[in-house]
């Protein structure tokens, strides 16, 4: 919304979000996808606290949220844009309590249709939700209907041939803010492809481009904020992305919204619609052959300025441009700067395999014009050829498309103009590329860098070895990164290490290891190691020392190099993180390690580690008194087929109550063995909430 009080805009916008409100302490604002998706919707949920009723409550709510900021004796109507033309219609005020179904009242629209939500929305629970109910002329309201919406320009009214419904262009940021909100609130019930026409992003079929374009669009205006915490003193829950309406992208992908608590958000997600989502320093797709027969092959292509390996990649394919993504295909080895990787069906012709390094049969390279595919890292997409959820109608069919030498970056959106068209079954240029300022150059040039291992910890350890009781992975606010770090505590040697095994660091003249770490409760003079192994015995590379080169409960990096003037380089080096504290409540969290091998790097061959200008303080955690509590509640197995285990430290008095996801209580008690029979519970997602007599936390359990 972009109106109102542009004064009080300016005066207030300074100030609003200095920092992150407190009502998302609990939430870890880190993650993305939907993970942080999921985590949005369990504080949501669980803060709902407070249902209207449709008559009185939601009209006194509307009342007191939506009031005019110019004139308290009225309210703001959606979809309104002039009080002047003589058409009460198109009225963009209203008195406050002219309320009613007449000509000239106002009423309560529904901005996800009742009737497009499944099952309807009705007038209770979800239908009496404040977050989704606006105050809109009587007869504008009978108009829109339950209309979807679409895209258009200008004043609110019908768009298209299919009826669609466009809320205007000062209302659909504050249109497309409210849908993501009751989608995190009632999951699928309230699927926004059901309320919107566009094109489904490539994460979530259920989220559509439209939204994410008019969230970016249209920014928050003071009235929405404002009415966002109005809505929460009542009901007890916020609209997080009026809040931050990057949550968005972070989430989704598509074009960058606005960032309010400075998060970012832009690369999180692998949306399929929107602004190009890759960097210059990632591959992406050079060339594709959809020629006759068997004749196809796909070339990706490295002008990252370093080796790249490609464990971390793979390619996946929609087929007939519907349905979710398929299979991956794992890409492996590496691919050093400037050159380019092909993958070609098996029975190509001759001239298209002697170009490529691996050949498949499998269905990742049988496309026929529709299909739409995906090159991914991290299972996240940077680049795609093709248009995902585009249908039956083909894209390249029988044709070569070559990237155009202007073209350095992924792009999550297909755009035609990027690509050159050749008759089929060309294939004079597979096996090279060229872009602009570049070239298509191999082999490896001085300085040159090779990424020998990533590990992020989201999916499992990732190689690194557990040395035992005293080192687990982990999940929670401790992980710098995602969700997950390794968390190696007291001074048990190698219980107390992880380690990183047969690493083949021969050929090079120097070994960078980054990684990020948190320490919790390491007393003064308490450190841990980075260590490394030579092939005959460890050597410590470096000691980091509590009270000296880090504080508790703060958030670093650390860039550590070997030197082969130093330090034996083998073909099976091992790397370790080793804890030398005094107790098991003395611990650091590993996370994000990169190991990377450079050759030619003589202006620093004799260089020692340095002692104090690798560590970088990157963050202040929040209290850890407050982080301590919630991770010190854990439930588990989950998902739960019948009893929930609960480790929790809290007063034997505490209470519970499970929610579903429509906000319903359904079961409710007191905590007293620490274990819950769930059996009769319905399959589904569920939150529980105890609360110990000082706070109430939350966690998020599926039945099955």
């Amino acid at each position: 919304m972009k109106k109102l009080l542009l004064w009080l805009f300016l005066a207030v916008s300074i100030t609003a979000y200095a920092q992150i409100p407190s009502y998302y302490n609990d939430v870890n604002l880190s993650q993305s996808g939907t993970d942080l998706k999921d985590e949005l919707a369990t504080k949501v949920i669980s803060t709902h606290t407070t249902y209207l009723s449709y008559t009185p409550g939601v009209w006194n709510a509307l009342q007191q949220s939506d009031v005019n900021p110019n004139n308290s004796n009225e309210v703001i109507l959606i979809y309104g844009h002039n009080d002047n033309d003589g058409n009460v219609k198109t009225d963009r005020t209203r008195g406050k309590y002219d309320n009613g179904g007449s000509v000239g009242d106002w009423n309560r629209e529904h901005v996800f249709a009742k009737s497009l939500a499944n099952p309807d929305l009705g007038t209770s629970g979800a239908g009496a939700d404040a977050h989704n109910l606006r105050p809109c002329d009587f007869q504008q309201n009978s108009t829109r209907n339950n209309r979807k919406f679409g895209t258009g320009t200008g004043a609110a009214g019908f768009i298209n041939s299919n009826g669609d419904w466009y809320p205007g262009d000062e209302w659909k940021g504050d249109v497309a803010r409210m849908i993501m909100f009751m989608y995190i609130r009632y999951g699928n019930r309230c699927s926004p492809i059901n309320v919107g026409t566009g094109s489904s992003v490539s994460i979530d079929n259920n989220m559509i481009d439209l939204f994410l374009q008019w969230n970016a669009d249209d920014p928050v205006s003071t009235f929405e904020a404002s009415r966002n915490d109005v809505i929460a003193n009542i009901q007890g829950n916020r609209n997080p992305f009026i809040d931050n309406p990057a949550f968005a992208t972070q989430i989704w992908g598509g074009p960058q919204a606005e960032d309010k608590f400075g998060n970012g958000g832009g690369d999180s997600g692998d949306g399929g619609g929107g602004n190009p989502g890759g960097s210059t320093d990632d591959l992406f797709f050079s060339e594709y052959i959809e020629g006759s027969s068997n004749n196809k092959a796909l070339e990706i292509a490295n002008f990252t300025g370093s080796t790249v390996n490609l464990s971390s990649y793979t390619i996946k394919k929609q087929t007939n441009g519907a349905g979710s993504w398929s299979s991956p295909y794992s890409l492996s080895g590496n691919l050093s700067n400037g050159n380019v990787y092909v993958i070609a069906h098996s029975s190509a012709s001759s001239t298209i395999r002697n170009q490529a390094d691996a050949t498949t049969g499998t269905a990742i390279i049988t496309f026929n014009g529709n299909d739409p595919v995906g090159l991914f890292k991290n299972n996240v997409l940077i680049d795609i050829i093709g248009d995902f959820n585009g249908g039956s109608s083909n894209f390249a069919q029988n044709v070569t498309l070559r990237r155009k030498a202007s073209i350095t970056s992924p792009n999550t959106s297909y755009t035609e103009a990027e690509w050159d068209e050749y008759a089929t079954d060309t294939s004079s240029n597979l096996g090279s590329h060229s872009v602009n300022g570049g070239g298509s150059g191999s082999g490896t040039t001085a300085g040159s860098t090779t990424v020998l291992h990533e590990g992020f910890f989201e999916s499992g350890l990732d190689g690194w070895v557990d040395g035992g009781g005293d080192c687990y992975r982990y999940s929670g606010s401790r992980s710098y990164e995602g969700n997950y770090s390794v968390r190696i505590r007291d001074n048990s040697g190698t219980a107390s290490s992880m380690t990183l095994n047969n690493v083949n660091v021969a050929a090079y003249d120097e070994v960078e290891v980054e990684f990020y770490f948190y320490a919790y409760s390491m007393e003064s003079g308490e450190d841990f190691w980075l260590r490394y192994y030579n092939g005959s015995s460890w050597q410590t590379v470096r000691a980091y020392r509590s009270g000296t080169d880090f504080q508790n409960n703060n958030f670093y990096s650390s860039k550590v190099t070997l030197s082969s003037a130093n330090y034996n380089f083998t073909s099976n080096a091992k790397f370790r993180f080793q804890c030398d504290a005094s107790a098991n409540a003395d611990e650091i969290y590993i996370d994000q390690v990169k190991i990377t091998g450079i050759i030619n790097a003589s202006a620093r061959m004799n260089s020692e580690p340095t002692k104090s200008s690798d560590i970088t303080l990157l963050s202040v955690s929040p209290e850890e008194d407050e982080l301590a509590v919630n991770e010190d509640f854990t439930i588990y197995p989950n998902p739960v087929v019948n009893q929930l285990e609960i480790k929790i430290f809290a007063a034997e008095n505490a209470s519970y109550k499970i929610h579903n996801l429509f906000g319903q209580v359904v079961k409710v008690g007191n905590l007293q063995n620490k274990t819950l029979n769930v059996s009769n519970l319905k399959a589904g997602m569920y939150i529980l909430q105890v609360n110990d007599g000082d706070e109430i936390l939350t966690k998020k359990f599926m039945k099955k």
